[in-house]
């Protein structure tokens, strides 16, 4: 499925954007040896679709329904992770990843604060 056309990238990649978002949500949790040390390496692919469907909503305006499709999810779990509260996760992160991996929202709050943070980090200018 092509989800987006080449008049539609303007010159942005959104595997790119998507890998950025991940790594620095990553980072925020802790690093990759935190997730090691709380036994939770299995939760990583829900960040990383939480990190695309950030990406395609917020740099590519995505609809929920075109997030699901391309990503193979539920339109309910990408507007869960799209109305994910990264406050409140933040908020919940340390005891929560102790106790069990985090669920879509969860995951979907730290893809939202990755990308606010990267954005304010590169100013007014585009991400890469």
């Amino acid at each position: 499925m092509v989800l987006l056309r080449p008049e539609e990238s303007k010159g942005r990649d959104p595997d790119e954007m998507a890998m950025g978002v991940f790594l620095k949500a990553l980072e925020i949790v802790g690093g990759p040896r935190k997730l090691i040390e709380y036994r939770n390496l299995t939760w990583l692919p829900s960040l990383l679709e939480a990190a695309y469907a950030v990406v395609l909503r917020e740099e590519f305006m995505k609809t929920e329904d075109e997030i699901a499709q391309f990503l193979g999810l539920t339109r309910q779990t990408v507007r869960n992770i799209l109305r994910a509260d990264p406050e409140a996760v933040m908020e919940r992160l340390s005891g929560e990843l102790r106790q069990r991996g985090p669920r879509a929202h969860i995951a979907g709050g730290l893809a939202k604060r990755a990308f606010r943070e990267i954005r304010e980090a590169r100013g007014p200018c585009p991400m890469p």
